[in-house]
């Protein structure tokens, strides 16, 4: 602080050495010039807080607070500390999943809800069929298994997303599932519906990486993440066209990255050294696209395995073990399956980190859901046995835990 005492001195040493006065000058200047920017930080603060652009932040950041908090509302069967409550919860009846949902939905919006007690569940049960045409106009057909208390984002190839409970979604009767009576979330315009995602944990997490069917990366901070959704907007996620973004996979520091390919080629790749801008780090042919996308956590890999699901009902299983680890943006990735079968038409349906407890469901082409547990799935070695005139069209896994 420039007090009156310091003038009064400063003009003593002038008086007393006029050589010093040019330094005290300086001085002077420098300090003036970092009061008139503290000055004019200040102007623009006042300015914000005159205009409300600082009531419309905060007001905004309530909201992502209050959006989190119902999210662990329904993650913990209602059951959420506050501060000034005592710091550990004790679990409830309603904080144990006792239904798996099952979600079977296409590039126009449209999905269909199934739900089942998870006590209800036999491998190898046929536990729904899609009735009439099982691909509305050829689209590609995905799966997803979550548990009731699950939030889904639906998020467009335009960047554009949309959040709700997986209850908002109306159940159908497993048996009589028709696209006629789905659930409608639209696009707007040319726009298509690229996945759909549980986002519950998203607060767990430490990042968030966008995929793109071409191999292209970004990771995005969680705290930013959810900036992103307070706008219903995170980014194409691509470099170009005819490129569009198709996962998105939450993730910690340390863990590893796998992207799995339609045509049998995957990458791993350790999470902390991604991009955080859009960029390129698999090689794909101009045939081939990103089908899968999950992350391998750090320690004992022993309880896991890596499963991939062919269109012809073919289960291959490795040990975590196997992944290659590059450190490269420019590889073509590590192969699944012999060229050979690639060449005879064999592709992928599906991919995921699993356990063996945990279970495999398929969509038929002739429109039957199965679910099968892990386990039997990699003793079997085929979902389709005898039954060459059938094809898998999608694969996901299901976890029973919370």
């Amino acid at each position: 602080m420039i007090t009156r005492e310091k003038i009064d001195e400063w003009i003593h040493e002038v008086e007393e050495r006029p050589s010093s006065a040019s330094l005290i000058i300086r001085f002077i200047g420098n300090r003036l010039i970092d009061l008139s920017k503290w000055n004019e930080e200040l102007q623009t603060e006042n300015l914000a807080l005159r205009a409300g652009n600082k009531v419309e932040e905060y007001e905004e950041r309530i909201a992502n607070l209050e959006y989190q908090t119902g999210l662990l509302k329904r993650q913990l069967g209602g059951e959420v500390v506050l501060p000034n409550q005592p710091s550990f919860v004790t679990p409830s009846a309603g904080t144990t999943p006792k239904n798996v949902n099952l979600l079977i939905y296409h590039t126009q919006g449209q999905a269909l809800r199934i739900e089942k007690p998870l006590s209800d569940l036999v491998s190898s049960e046929k536990i729904g069929n899609v009735s009439g045409e099982v691909t509305p106009a050829n689209l590609p057909i995905r799966l997803l298994a979550v548990h009731s208390h699950e939030e889904l984002l639906f998020a467009f190839d335009s960047g554009r997303t949309v959040t709700m409970p997986v209850t908002a979604i109306p159940t159908m009767n497993p048996d009589l599932l028709d696209w006629q009576e789905s659930f409608l979330q639209p696009p707007l315009g040319t726009e298509e519906l690229a996945f759909i995602q549980p986002v519950a944990r998203m607060a767990l997490s430490e990042f968030c990486i966008q995929i793109s069917r071409k191999g292209c990366v970004k990771k995005i901070k969680e705290a930013l993440f959810e900036t992103y959704l307070g706008k219903s907007y995170i980014g194409t996620g691509i470099k170009s066209p005819p490129d569009k973004t198709c996962e998105l996979v939450f993730s910690g520091k340390n863990e590893r990255l796998v992207l799995v390919s339609k045509e049998g080629f995957l990458v791993c790749l350790e999470v902390d050294p991604l991009p955080t801008t859009i960029e390129e780090v698999l090689r794909l042919s101009i045939t081939d696209h990103i089908i899968a996308a999950f992350t391998v956590p750090p320690g004992d890999p022993f309880e896991t395995s890596l499963l991939f699901i062919t269109q012809n009902g073919k289960i291959i299983h490795r040990h975590p073990d196997w992944l290659d680890t590059v450190s490269s943006f420019k590889t073509k990735g590590q192969s699944i399956f012999s060229q050979e079968r690639r060449e005879a038409g064999v592709r992928l349906v599906g991919a995921a980190l699993t356990r063996n407890e945990n279970w495999g469901i398929a969509l038929r082409s002739d429109g039957q859901l199965t679910f099968r547990k892990v386990s039997e799935l990699m003793g079997s070695g085929t979902l389709l046995s005898g039954e060459p005139d059938i094809s898998l069209l999608s694969f996901t896994t299901f976890r029973t835990g919370s």
